[in-house]
């Protein structure tokens, strides 16, 4: 699970992404825009990545408990 300081600093990254691309739309600076939005794609898809390492540790939690369970019994 992520803790206090990567939520806090995804939270700073996307603001500071939102600033810029509110910049090069101002500016009409497409490349910088495009880069922007690749950027706020990035940081936005950080949280799916942060479930599906929770999900996978839970589950070689489950796992891990089962075969223990199998070799007490076995």
């Amino acid at each position: 699970m992520p803790t206090a300081a990567e939520f806090q600093a995804l939270h700073d990254e996307l603001r500071q992404l939102g600033a810029v691309f509110v910049q090069a739309a101002s500016l009409g600076d497409q490349e910088l825009a495009l880069w922007a939005v690749g950027a706020l794609s990035s940081a936005a898809a950080r949280p799916a990545w942060w479930a599906r390492e929770a999900a996978e540790n839970e589950a070689a939690a489950v796992v891990a408990a089962v075969i223990e369970k199998a070799q007490r019994a076995g």
